[in-house]
């Protein structure tokens, strides 16, 4: 290949201490999936065992591991309801 190709074992050397740190801009919508489907995402189709139905930026589709959604999002309306607006 004449491109690099990463993993969470393979990242630049540098990627500590060259990376930012960044929040999403956008509220993401999203419904909870209870066993295995698959979506056909702008990239192809995706498999999910358990999971969220996510839509992206651009109103694409993408499915979220169920164990990753709850690390990653929480509740924008009881976020805001609680006064935290950041």
């Amino acid at each position: 290949m004449g491109f690099p190709v990463y993993s969470k074992s393979k990242l630049p050397r540098d990627f500590a201490e060259a990376s930012g740190t960044f929040r999403k801009k956008v509220l993401t919508r999203a419904i909870r999936i209870v066993g295995s489907f698959t979506v056909e995402t702008s990239e192809g189709p995706l498999f999910c065992e358990d999971g969220w139905l996510a839509l992206d930026a651009r109103g694409y589709p993408y499915p979220i591991d169920a164990e990753e959604f709850y690390l990653i999002y929480e509740d924008a309306l009881l976020h805001i309801q609680l006064g935290f607006e950041s």
